[in-house]
């Protein structure tokens, strides 16, 4: 396997129009924008919208998946009777946490690089090729299938994860000709560049793989027919012509009738950016400035004049909270907090959620059974502070000696067991576990407080648990009953297959009742549009966007989708077809 060991060098604010950030940038300075225009014919892969006819507006009309950057490649796949195809999709994705819905506070952005391949020999490996890097072998299913997807940052708001952690960077762009503006024309197939790796193509290595018609050989080794190779790729990216700020912090302060704001933001080098009336000064990506002020605002706009339209961010004025004292005595059972306003003039009411208000800034709350971890002060004119709390007084005594092995339990044959000694007490335990009984088998970690083996064929196992430490030695064990394998199986049925010819997008739900883990995978026409694991509500969700120039995904009238899962379940469906 060859990493990426490049990295984006930075993100943009978040736009306050929709949650996103305003842009991505590379190491090279390049900063591409969230695509949500519908009408961009560059920029054709978008999720749904449920009005398309109506303007792009969150939350009611917005796309639940869109893209800062997406690259991807197709090729046919030959050693089987039938000719298969394998892809590649590279993508920065703009889209939306926990059911995938839009909503606020659900925004995501990750780094996704997916390779997969259909129609190819069942149990033969595969090792695929792409800009960003190269996989170790990978195994063909007994459908002859291979899909391996990495999203880096599929978490609600953590937008720094794709910079620091994903792999997809710089940015590609075409080789020569890229339309004004972007890195490429997503509907049209175009050599690229950029590649840190030197992999500007996608080349698929595998048994008979570019023994296949269409299939272009492989230019560093043309007579090797178990390469297939491309160099076309489709490529979409909207270059950000703004740079825009982010407020992060507006706070004020009052004395003898003095007023001045402090307003704090970010934004790229070399901005202009105004508050409250006066012009931030800035240092790197930080920006702030101190206005003086009549009367305490509600909000505060920023606005960076160096973008054309000016950009504009608005922010909450409070007071500022400081919070010097967080102690609690262990012997006393108490509490003590002192924390301060930045209104002087006009005093706020400072209070302790969860224990109560400070008298004249301080307070002692009694009768406090456990230490908080910290404690926030908040102002009644807006402010707050959290402060670790610092805790003073004796060291416990340790726990008694004791061994849990855990309850007896059942198992099925071939079921990985866990045998678990984390309800054992006492201090700086050392673990043993040993097997007495039963047909053996083989403990792994056996000198950790969880141990694992495979269950054997029908019987009974017990094992013993030692733990140890300065106080001595204790001992515990667990019986393993072990019944026959059993077969499991699934029902499937398929609540939901519909298309949007507008957008390119599948989406296929319903269930799949039967034992779990299970998974399923959904066809049209013995071409593989893509997989999804059964949730613990014995739900699944396939989504899909046809990147253009992919060809066999897109449905006629009449169509219907086929589903199997790793359960041996199979269900079928009509395709519903929209606009």
């Amino acid at each position: 396997m060859q990493h990426n060991p490049s990295r984006l060098s930075a993100r943009g604010p978040v736009d306050p129009r929709h949650g996103f950030p305003r842009w991505y940038k590379d190491a090279a300075g390049v900063r591409l924008e969230p695509a949500f225009d519908p009408l961009d014919p560059r920029t054709p892969a978008l999720g749904d919208l449920p009005d398309p006819a109506a303007p792009v507006s969150f939350p009611r009309n917005f796309p639940d998946e869109a893209f800062y950057f997406l690259a991807g490649a197709e090729l046919p796949i030959g050693g089987s009777a039938r000719p298969g195809r394998a892809r590649v999709v590279l993508a920065l994705e703009a889209a939306f946490a926990g059911t995938g819905a839009v909503a606020d506070d659900q925004q995501q952005v990750f780094a996704r690089v997916r390779v997969r391949l259909d129609g190819g020999i069942p149990g033969a490996a595969y090792t695929f090729t792409h800009p960003y890097g190269q996989t170790d072998p990978l195994v063909a299913d007994e459908n002859g299938r291979v899909s391996v997807t990495d999203d880096v940052g599929a978490a609600p708001l953590l937008f720094d994860t794709a910079v620091t952690d994903g792999e997809v960077a710089p940015f590609l762009r075409w080789s020569a000709d890229a339309p004004g503006g972007y890195l490429g024309d997503g509907g049209v197939e175009h050599t690229i560049t950029g590649s840190p790796l030197g992999f500007d193509f996608f080349r698929v290595e595998g048994p008979g793989a570019g023994d296949v018609a269409g299939a272009t050989p492989d230019p560093a080794d043309p007579g090797n027919l178990d390469k297939v190779f491309t160099d076309l790729f489709t490529l979409q990216g909207r270059i950000s012509t703004v740079a825009g700020a982010e407020a992060t912090r507006a706070v004020y302060s009052r004395s003898s009738g003095r007023l001045v704001l402090d307003v704090f933001a970010t934004s790229e080098p070399g901005q202009t950016l105004h508050a409250a009336g006066a012009t931030m000064t800035g240092s790197g990506t930080g920006y702030h400035v101190r206005a003086a002020a009549t009367a305490v605002p509600a909000t505060v706009d920023v606005v960076n004049t160096s973008d054309v339209p000016p950009t504009v961010t608005t922010i909450a004025v409070t007071d500022a909270v400081t919070v010097t004292v967080a102690d609690y005595d262990l012997a006393r059972q108490r509490l003590s907090v002192e924390a301060a306003s930045s209104d002087l003039d006009d005093p706020p009411v400072l209070t302790v959620a969860g224990f109560g208000p400070l008298t004249a800034g301080k307070q002692e709350f009694a009768a406090v059974d456990v230490p908080p971890t910290t404690i926030t002060v908040a102002s009644s004119h807006g402010g707050s502070d959290t402060r670790h709390v610092l805790v003073a007084g004796p060291a416990a005594d340790p726990d008694p000696l004791t061994a849990a092995a855990g309850p007896d339990r059942l198992a099925t044959a071939a079921e990985a067991v866990t045998l678990d000694a984390g309800a054992s007490t006492g201090a700086e335990l050392a673990y043993r576990w040993e097997q007495i009984a039963g047909t053996p088998v083989t403990l792994t970690g056996a000198d950790q407080v969880r141990a694992t083996f495979v269950a054997p064929a029908a019987g009974a196992l017990e094992f013993r648990l030692t733990v140890q430490s300065a106080a001595g030695s204790a001992t515990d064990t667990v019986s393993v009953q072990v019944s026959p394998a059993v077969p499991g199986t699934d029902t499937v049925t398929v609540d939901r297959a519909e298309f949007r010819t507008d957008s390119g997008r599948w989406r296929i739900e319903g269930t799949a009742t039967g034992p779990l883990p299970d998974r399923v995978t959904v066809a049209l026409d013995g071409l593989e549009i893509g997989s999804a694991p059964v949730d613990t509500t014995f739900a699944w969700d396939v989504r899909r966007t046809v990147i253009p120039g992919e060809t066999g995904l897109t449905p006629g009238p009449g169509a219907r989708v086929d589903v199997t899962t790793s359960r041996g379940g199979a269900g079928s469906s009509p395709v519903t077809i929209r606009d």
